[in-house]
């Protein structure tokens, strides 16, 4: 994805093609306390303030839910389609009846009706959360298979009469809308539904990108295989300020890219080194020679780091030095190599157990194109000369166009020299998934794009601006069906930084769609938690306890359909995004930057210690996590760098810091060496103040999806504080008696008594126990 326009970043919105976070459909008035946090809310689950009679008052400490608990709703989480819900609710005895209220039935806007019976007293279990039910009335529903029939995000609250209070009250989500513990509201139109994601009975997603580690790339900037195709200035043009320009070179690898932010001041005592680190003034046109040669040459290396799946950033032929803006999907860019070169990454790759997946740009391609050819660089009969007079271009209809704008076309994000495409157009279905020819796949005159490519050995799409405004489920679905045709193990992941289930009230993981997504929210998640309060220029973070670190997590969890939510690419950086170390080191957030200080700003040795320290933990946390974890290329060498283009430096060969490679090669040995941590279950079991702590679970000789797997126990702990003895509650998962070994600290044996793990951990410390069976 594309940063910059006119140097300027672009917004959230402009990246997503919308803004904003989806609101609960039933809700008319905001009750939410806390602030936002890519559409997660950092308050806890407190009742909102109402205007409420004394019995209302008592009411509200008398009923609960817990959506996170099978006693209140089962199954947990996101459901297939035909899945009925079962749903119960604990309230006073007084009350004489609770009605379940749905909406958003089926993914329409369709509203019905469950009642629910109140249970005999020899049906009431033990309810977590509320002790016994002694003295109050447990009511149950079951959501019938009928309301459960299309995919989409049904939501529901319960309806709630009782008798001596002579009044109606309602039962819904808490006032964060996260799910779990509910809240008693006094009318209908304040209620926040709980939802339940429904998806396509059936859907899977590939299990072998579950077994290891993803690591992106961004091809110019990992390693120099072959100068023999180095970019060449007085050859090569690319799109700059006001036209084709030169572009550029670094002779020394380890240089800064060129920012165009900086304002060179000749006043200023570092007026040369200002003028050095802006370049020409024009935007992506700096190149350092990185290729695909390189990347075969460096396998060994991110195999060390239990990488079995590359994610490479655009690699098709393109004007600029992050190619985003396409010139020819067809074509190896001549700087990265040839098609030869790309066959042998993948033979090469594919000999260690890795698979490459390549990134798909179809929202937009560049206005230097073959297929829009503005400049006239290519010989095709453009979009654009067919617009200015010359002749038909078969291309016309692949782009939208306004004529009388400036430019007389839709760009993606306000960007000119990216016209966005019409994902309406036949021609452009069928030239990016459409055609196929099962006789000759790799021929590419008679293959789409995404069918070619697999046909080619990549083994899936990441999909750039997967959310965009010109982008449908039915036009994902149809993707989707033409790539699984190719390769049914082929992986999609789509690139959505907000909720994916509920984007602005578009579910966009209803099974028929993505396998997984860039899971942005976890990053911000894990920046609120284990940072604070933090701006990178993308998305505002506020601080976040260790509950409501959890109470995020369970949201996740809980929305995710479970293929998705296990093959999920969990990052904690992109191209898109500040560093993560930088941002762990302390760094001042960017607005209080300027362009020059952002270049030149290093962390004190005290900072980097820290920085380093806090990273080792958030990775241990990242590598025992439900989903799959993703490196940002130079995160495990001590890269750091605020946004781009500062983020997207050269990898440090010769000077990468080999401590916290050892480190991330030792957790990368763990992740692929314990299927736990894999396709194992999630318990969390203990969020208080800076201390956290989960549990990775296989019991009965199964895994989630019900595959033969031994029985196990993992448990991963933080202490993102000073150092002290966590005392973490495991008798949910091991018995007293049960002997863990932490596979971080060379097997150190904890032994749990009386329910407990007493595991002293150091300042931002971090373990991983796990059972003997391991």
């Amino acid at each position: 994805m594309r940063k910059r326009l006119n140097g300027q970043p672009l917004s959230a919105g402009q990246r997503n093609g919308r803004s904003g976070a989806a609101k609960p459909a039933k809700s008319v008035t905001a009750v939410a306390s806390g602030a936002l946090v890519c559409g997660l809310a950092t308050s806890l689950f407190a009742v909102p303030s109402v205007s409420a009679s004394p019995s209302t008052q008592t009411l509200q400490s008398d009923s609960y839910a817990n959506s996170y608990d099978s006693f209140y709703r089962s199954p947990f989480g996101a459901v297939p389609t035909g899945q009925p819900v079962l749903l119960r609710l604990v309230t006073a005895a007084s009350v004489t009846s609770a009605d379940i209220e749905l909406s958003n039935i089926n993914g329409g806007a369709g509203t019905a009706t469950v009642m629910m019976h109140r249970l005999a007293a020899n049906e009431i279990k033990l309810a977590k959360g509320v002790g016994t039910t002694a003295g109050k009335s447990v009511w149950e529903g079951t959501i019938p298979a009928k309301y459960v029939a299309k995919p989409g995000v049904l939501n529901y609250d319960f309806q709630v009469q009782d008798r001596s209070a002579h009044s109606i009250f309602y039962y819904g989500n808490n006032d964060g809308g996260y799910g779990g513990v509910g809240t008693v509201y006094p009318n209908a139109y304040s209620v926040t539904d709980y939802t339940i994601t429904v998806y396509q009975a059936g859907f899977t997603t590939p299990s072998w990108i579950r077994h290891g580690v993803i690591y992106e790339i961004f091809p110019d900037r990992f390693y120099n295989g072959n100068k023999a195709n180095d970019e060449n200035p007085k050859t090569q043009l690319a799109i700059g300020n006001g036209g084709l320009v030169p572009i550029q070179f670094h002779k020394n690898w380890n240089s800064t890219p060129f920012d165009p932010n900086i304002n060179p001041n000749p006043a200023s005592p570092n007026y040369k080194q200002e003028l050095a680190l802006r370049g020409n003034g024009n935007w992506n046109t700096d190149f350092f020679g990185g290729d695909l040669q390189g990347i075969i040459d460096k396998l060994g290396y991110l195999k060390s780091l239990g990488v079995n799946t590359l994610y490479l950033t655009p690699i098709f032929q393109s004007e600029s030095n992050h190619k985003y803006d396409t010139g020819n999907y067809m074509q190896i860019d001549p700087g990265f190599g040839t098609l030869s070169t790309y066959v042998n990454l993948v033979k090469a790759a594919k000999a260690k157990g890795m698979h490459i997946v390549l990134d798909g740009v179809f929202e937009d391609t560049g206005s230097d194109s073959l297929y829009f050819n503005m400049y006239g660089n290519y010989k095709s009969v453009g979009a654009w000369q067919q617009y200015t007079g010359g002749k038909k271009s078969p291309y016309y209809s692949w782009y939208e166009w306004s004529p009388g704008s400036n430019p007389p076309y839709v760009d993606w994000g306000g960007v000119s020299t990216l016209p966005q495409t019409n994902t309406k157009s036949k021609g452009w279905q069928n030239f990016v998934y459409g055609l196929w020819d099962p006789k000759d796949p790799t021929n590419p005159t008679k293959n789409s794009v995404a069918r070619y490519w697999l046909s080619m050995g990549a083994s899936g799409w990441r999909l750039d601006s997967a959310n965009n405004s010109n982008y449908s489920i039915a036009w994902w679905t149809a993707f989707r069906k033409a790539v699984k045709q190719v390769d049914p193990n082929a992986i999609i992941i789509g690139e959505d930084w907000n909720n994916p289930t509920n984007d602005n009230g578009v579910d966009w993981l209803t099974g028929t769609t993505w396998d997984s997504t860039m899971n942005y929210p976890f990053r911000n998640a894990v920046i609120s938690f284990f940072e604070g309060t933090y701006n990178d220029g993308n998305v505002q973070n506020y601080a976040m306890n260790a509950q409501q670190f959890g109470d995020t997590l369970m949201q996740m969890i809980e929305s995710l359909p479970k293929p998705t939510l296990y093959d999920n690419m969990n990052l904690l950086g992109s191209q898109d995004t500040e560093r993560i170390l930088t941002i762990l080191e302390g760094a001042p957030q960017p607005a209080g930057m300027t362009a020059f200080q952002e270049a030149t700003w290093k962390p004190t040795a005290k900072e980097q210690a820290t920085g380093i320290a806090k990273l080792e933990e958030v990775a241990a946390f990242q590598y025992g996590f439900v989903g799959v974890p993703d490196i940002y290329y130079g995160d495990e060498a001590g890269m750091i760098g605020y946004t781009d283009p500062l983020n997207r430096g050269t990898y440090p060969w010769g000077h990468a810091n080999q401590a916290l490679i050892r480190y991330f090669q030792e957790i990368g040995k763990i992740r692929t060496g314990h299927p736990v941590l894999q396709s194992g279950g999630y318990t969390q079991l203990l969020a208080s103040g800076n201390d956290f702590a989960y549990a990775r679970t296989i019991r009965g000789g199964k895994d989630v999806f019900g595959k033969p797997a031994k029985d196990a126990t993992a448990i991963v702990a933080v202490n993102n504080g000073q150092k002290r003895t966590l005392s973490i509650p495991v008798s949910s998962v091991l018995s007293n008696g049960t002997v863990v070994y932490d596979a971080l600290h060379g097997d150190k044996a904890y032994t749990v008594h009386n329910g407990t793990l007493e595991v002293p951990l150091a300042t931002y410390g971090a373990v991983m126990l796990f059972t003997k069976s391991n």
